[in-house]
């Protein structure tokens, strides 16, 4: 039996403390520029991109 996911699961609490390594301001408007834009069809962008590189980081 394979399990298939099919979206991500909700945060349980949307709102959390800053980590030191999170993206300044300054820092994001530098990167956000380099990411992938929406192609205008398929399925929205439902990701902040923002989030995942302070996750990478």
């Amino acid at each position: 039996m394979m399990l298939l996911i099919t979206r991500l699961p909700e945060i349980a609490n949307p709102t959390r403390q800053p980590y030191p390594s999170d993206l300044s301001d300054a820092e994001w408007e530098i990167l956000k520029p380099l990411l992938p834009k929406p192609k205008g069809f398929g399925h929205p962008v439902e990701v902040d991109f923002r989030e995942i590189l302070n996750g990478i980081f």
